[in-house]
This record gives structure tokens, C-alpha cells and sequence, in this order.
């Protein structure tokens, strides 16, 4: 996850100045919190130890509850979507608080668990171990897609420490089985149909426009 660029931020946005520090202010941290998740193997394929999907998906709770912002956090698993399948799917965090004063809700998605490694002798540093190497930091899930489940923790808290609670609704769903085809999605979205009602939706889960210009 590289430091994005702060002019990005739109000059029109309310105490843009201070949104813009928050950020920069967040941002050792949230790299620190991304690095202690790269070094948990949350492989969601058949055949791994799903005990670390398990922990991924702890951690990733732990730190929106950290947040304060949320009045319910959720490490849930729910039966895969399959016919003739009693499975339960990966480990997903649902974290949520209801809008106030009419305002809009948000959902936040991202997911916690990775690819298999491959061959270790193909990395110029270990897999799960965060390397700095620039400005960059390398590692499984480093920007596949745990960037995107900090990205969106760093967010609310800069902007908790400029604007204090956010009276909007906020919805965050880490899901845990992304890279092992999301079996389970369209139970989680039968069963939390209400609450994953929002008027936006925030995808930090895509191809960057270029290698030195993040995506959302």
C-alpha cells in the first residue's frame, strides 16, 4: 500500500487541509496494522489451514471494533451457496451502525483472505512477511486485498479525527473466501439483506488505473 498522492483530495471538500493531514497522520499506523495482517496466511483454498482465516478474519475485527464507530462486529460464517452442500463458507467480518438524521448509508467491501504462495523461490522476500522495500510495501495480500480492508479503516478514523462521529450509516463486510470463489456471498447477502440496504457502495477490490494510482 503506497502512500497516495494528497492533492488528490478535492479542493471543494469541506476542511480539505485537515482531512489531508489526518491522513498522512493515520497512515504509519494503518501501515503497521496492514503489515501485522500480511503475516497472518489466510489461504482460503482447499487444502490450507483455515485456523488462519479464522485469525485474519479476528483480526480484522478486532481493529473495526477499535474504531468505536460500530455498534455491532461479527466474525460469521454462513453456509456456502451450493446445492447439496451443508459447508460453511470462510470466516467474514459484518461490521454496522444504522444511519442518523435521515442521513445515507455506506457499504464498505473488502476481503481478508489471499492466494496460495506459490513457490517461495519465486519471491525476492518471504511471502508473509511484509518487506519495505521503497516506498511499497511486498507481501501477500499487501495490496490483494487487505490494502483495501485498512484503506477503509483509515478512512472513517481520519475522518473521526476532523469531523467526530460520522452521523451516516456505515456497513463494513470483509469477506474471507474472495480468492476461492466467494462460495458463500449470496448467503451472506439473503441473510443480511437489510442490513447491507445502502445508498453507496465503496469497493476497495480493483485493478489500479496505473502502478502508481490506486483505485476504489
Amino acid at each position: 500500500m503506497a502512500e497516495s498522492d494528497p492533492s488528490t483530495v478535492s479542493a471543494s471538500t469541506p476542511r480539505a487541509d485537515e482531512l489531508r493531514d489526518a491522513v498522512a497522520a493515520v497512515l504509519p499506523a494503518a501501515i503497521a496494522d496492514l503489515s501485522g495482517l500480511v503475516r497472518i496466511p489466510s489461504v482460503s483454498w482447499d487444502g490450507f489451514d483455515f485456523a488462519h482465516v479464522r485469525a485474519s478474519a479476528e483480526r480484522v475485527a478486532e481493529l473495526a471494533r477499535d474504531l468505536g464507530v460500530f455498534e455491532s462486529v461479527e466474525v460469521v460464517q454462513l453456509p456456502v451457496s451450493e446445492p447439496d452442500s451443508d459447508a460453511l463458507g470462510q470466516p467474514a467480518v459484518v461490521a454496522s451502525r444504522p444511519a442518523r438524521g435521515g442521513k445515507p448509508t455506506i457499504l464498505l467491501y473488502a476481503h481478508h483472505d489471499v492466494q496460495p504462495p506459490g513457490d517461495e523461490a519465486d519471491w525476492d522476500s518471504k511471502p508473509f512477511e511484509p518487506t519495505l522495500r521503497g516506498d511499497r510495501l511486498y507481501g501477500r495480500g499487501a495490496a490483494d486485498d487487505k490494502a483495501g480492508v485498512i484503506a477503509h479503516l483509515a478512512a472513517i478514523r481520519a475522518y473521526q479525527q476532523v469531523l467526530g462521529d460520522p452521523e451516516i450509516g456505515l456497513v463494513l463486510y470483509a469477506e474471507g473466501e474472495e480468492e476461492f470463489g466467494s462460495r458463500s456471498i449470496l448467503t451472506f447477502l439473503e441473510h443480511y439483506r437489510d442490513t447491507f440496504d445502502a445508498d453507496v457502495i465503496v469497493v476497495a477490490d480493483s485493478g489500479n488505473w496505473s502502478v502508481d494510482v490506486p483505485a476504489v
